[in-house]
C-alpha cells in the first residue's frame, strides 16, 4: 500500500466530508480514494471514516489521526518545496487569500508588479470572504480584516483604516437642507437614507461612539448588499450615505465624486475607529524563498 498517498487522501476526505469531491481534486475515480482509505483502516485497526449514503464524516479516533496527518502532510510538502527552491532561481505556485475588496482594490496592483519581477512564480488568488485555516486549507498566504486570529500563524499588519461616512456631494446638501444642519448628528443618520453591507454572517451594523462605549445605530437600509461594488455604485448615485474603509473610498474623495459626511460623533462599521488588515502566514512556510519573497514584497509595499 501507497502509505502516502492513502494518508493525502484520507486528509481531504475527512476535509471535504465527500469521497467524490476529494476524488475530483486528485483527477482520480472515487472508488480509488475509498479503496486506498479502506486499506489504510486496515492496516492502522481502526475506522477512521463514517459512512453514509449522503456523506462521509471522521469518527472520533478518526479526528485524533486528522489532526496528526494534517501536521506531517504539512511538513513533507514544505520540505519538498524548501529542496526544489534555488534562492537564484525562484519558480513554483503560491496560493495567496484574501477579501474581495482588499484584494481587488489593493493587493491586485503589488502583486501585478511582484508578477513582473518574478515571472518564474504562478499565483493563484481566492479572493473570497470565506475563513481560511492556514495548514488545513491549501493557502500559503491569507489576508485577513479584524482581529488577529487565534491560530498559530504569523501576522503583519497591512493596514490600519479609518472607516468614512461617505456620501454624494448632492445627497449630502440634500440632507443639510432637510435637517438645516451642516453637521449631522445620529438622530439624522437614523431617518436618513443609508446602504447597508452583508457579510457572511450577516449585516454589518453601524456604531457611534458616545462616552468611550460604542453604541449601535438603529439605521434603516434602503439598500442592503453583499457586494461592496454594488454599494458603492448606489452612493455614487445619490441613493444614500455608506460606511467604507478609506482605502476603498480614497480615490472617490480625492475626485470629488464622494465626500466624507460631517457628524458631530465617531461613526464606524466595527466597534472601534479602526479596520485592521492582516497578512498571515505559518512560520514553516517563511523559510521556503519564493513564500518568504512574496511575504516581504507584499509587506514592503503595504506594510
Amino acid at each position: 500500500m501507497d502509505k502516502f498517498r492513502a494518508l493525502r487522501y484520507f486528509k481531504r476526505t475527512a476535509e471535504l466530508n465527500s469521497f467524490s469531491l476529494a476524488a475530483k481534486e486528485f483527477d482520480v475515480p472515487a472508488s480509488s480514494i475509498s479503496r486506498r482509505i479502506k486499506d489504510l483502516e486496515s492496516e492502522l485497526g481502526v475506522e477512521l471514516l463514517e459512512r453514509t449514503t449522503r456523506n462521509v464524516r471522521t469518527t472520533e479516533l478518526g479526528e485524533l489521526y486528522y489532526e496528526r496527518v494534517v501536521e506531517v502532510l504539512q511538513k513533507l510538502k514544505d520540505a519538498d518545496e524548501l529542496l526544489s527552491q534555488r534562492l537564484d532561481a525562484m519558480e513554483g505556485k503560491i496560493k495567496i487569500s484574501a477579501m474581495p475588496s482588499y484584494g481587488e482594490k489593493v493587493l491586485a496592483p503589488i502583486l501585478l508588479k511582484f508578477r513582473q519581477q518574478h515571472p518564474g512564480i504562478k499565483l493563484d488568488l481566492d479572493f473570497s470572504d470565506d475563513l481560511t485555516i492556514l495548514g488545513k486549507d491549501a493557502v500559503d498566504i491569507a489576508i485577513r480584516a479584524g482581529t488577529v486570529p487565534d491560530e498559530r500563524v504569523v501576522a503583519k499588519q497591512l493596514s490600519h483604516a479609518a472607516f468614512k461616512l461617505v456620501a454624494s456631494p448632492q445627497l449630502l446638501q440634500q440632507l443639510q437642507a432637510r435637517y438645516s444642519k451642516t453637521i449631522l448628528t445620529v438622530e439624522h443618520i437614523k431617518t436618513a437614507p443609508c446602504l447597508q453591507y452583508r457579510g457572511p454572517y450577516g449585516l454589518f451594523s453601524w456604531w457611534y461612539l458616545q462616552a468611550d462605549a460604542w453604541q449601535e445605530i438603529a439605521i434603516e437600509p434602503m439598500l442592503c448588499c453583499n457586494n461592496g461594488e454594488a454599494l458603492l455604485a448606489a452612493t455614487l448615485a445619490h441613493e444614500g450615505l455608506s460606511l467604507f474603509p478609506d482605502w476603498w473610498v480614497a480615490s472617490y474623495l480625492a475626485s470629488g465624486e464622494l465626500v466624507e459626511v460631517p457628524v458631530d460623533v465617531a461613526v464606524s462599521n466595527v466597534q472601534g475607529h479602526h479596520l485592521d488588515v492582516f497578512l498571515l502566514y505559518q512560520q514553516a512556510k517563511y523559510k521556503i524563498p519564493k513564500i518568504q519573497l512574496c511575504v516581504d514584497f507584499i509587506v514592503q509595499h503595504l506594510g
